[in-house]
C-alpha cells in the first residue's frame, strides 16, 4: 500500500469514527433541523388544516365567537392545537369560545382583530387567520372632573379633550356622545343645569380647538342620578363632578 493511499485510509476511518461519537450527534441534529426547515416549506408531511371555523365574523363587543380547526397529519398522532388573538396565545384545544371586549376596553366603535389558528406536530407548524371585526354602539375614550359647582375645564381635562379630539378628526364617521354629572349637593333641577353645562364645557372645547361639527354631538345631563362613588365623602364627590366622552357610531343627524 502506498504513503497516499494509507494517508487516505486512515482519515475515512477517523470521520467514521467521528459520526459514531460527538460529530454524529451534531450531524443528525444538523440533519433534522434541515427537515423540519423543509417540511415548514409546504413539504406535504406537514399537518393539513381540514377545518378551520370562526363565527361570527362581525360581532357586537362582549358578544361570543366561537372557534373550531382541525388538521391531518401523515406523520404524526398527537397535534396540538393553539389560538393567537393580537399577539394572545391560548392552547385550548380544537374548539373554543372567545368573548369578545366590552366597549369600555376595546377603545374605539369598530374594531378588527386577527384571529389565527396553529396547528403542530412538535417540528413543523401550519396557521389559518381570519379578521373578526367588533362593533360597539359606543366606545368610552375619557372622563373629565370639574370643581364645587363649576364647569370651567382645567389644564387636565384639557389634556384628555386634546386626545378625543384627535381620534374624532381621523374618524369622521364617528360622533361624540358627552355625558354631564353633578355630585348630590344642591336641588335635582340645579344640577340638572350644571350638568349640561358640564357635557357643553367640553363639546364646546372640542368644537373650538378640534374643528369638530356641531351635527357630530349629542350633550346630555344626568345631574346627580348617576354617581361612581359615595357622595357622602369629599374625594367621593369629586369623582362625580364628572362628564363622560363616548364616540358611537350612530348619526345625530335627524
Amino acid at each position: 500500500m502506498g504513503k497516499g493511499q494509507y494517508i487516505k485510509m486512515i482519515t475515512a476511518i477517523g470521520i467514521g469514527i467521528m459520526l459514531l461519537t460527538g460529530c454524529g450527534v451534531s450531524m443528525n441534529r444538523l440533519l433534522g433541523r434541515d427537515i423540519a426547515e423543509h417540511r415548514n416549506q409546504g413539504d406535504e408531511s406537514c399537518p393539513q388544516i381540514t377545518t378551520f371555523t370562526v363565527s361570527p365574523v362581525t360581532v357586537q363587543c362582549a358578544g361570543q365567537v366561537s372557534l373550531e380547526i382541525a388538521a391531518t397529519s401523515p406523520v404524526a398522532q398527537q397535534l396540538t392545537y393553539t389560538w393567537d388573538i393580537e399577539g394572545q396565545t391560548f392552547e385550548v384545544g380544537q374548539r373554543a369560545v372567545w368573548k369578545t371586549p366590552t366597549s369600555r376596553t376595546i377603545g374605539d366603535p369598530e374594531k378588527t382583530f386577527t384571529v389565527r389558528g396553529v396547528v403542530s406536530d412538535g417540528q413543523c407548524s401550519v396557521t389559518r387567520s381570519v379578521e373578526v371585526t367588533i362593533l360597539c354602539s359606543n366606545a368610552f375614550d375619557a372622563m373629565v372632573h370639574f370643581a364645587f359647582a363649576k364647569s370651567d375645564l382645567d389644564a387636565t381635562a384639557k389634556a384628555d379633550l386634546d386626545e378625543i379630539g384627535k381620534k374624532l378628526q381621523q374618524s369622521p364617521g364617528q360622533n361624540v356622545l358627552i355625558d354631564g354629572h353633578t355630585d348630590y349637593i344642591g336641588t335635582n333641577r340645579n344640577n340638572m343645569r350644571l350638568g349640561q353645562r358640564r357635557a357643553e364645557a367640553a363639546k364646546n372645547y372640542l368644537m373650538k380647538t378640534w374643528h369638530i361639527s356641531l351635527d357630530r354631538f349629542i350633550t346630555r345631563s344626568f345631574g346627580e342620578e348617576q354617581p361612581i362613588a359615595p357622595n357622602e365623602t369629599d374625594p367621593g364627590r369629586a369623582q362625580n363632578r364628572r362628564a363622560e366622552m363616548f364616540r358611537v357610531l350612530l348619526s345625530t343627524k335627524q
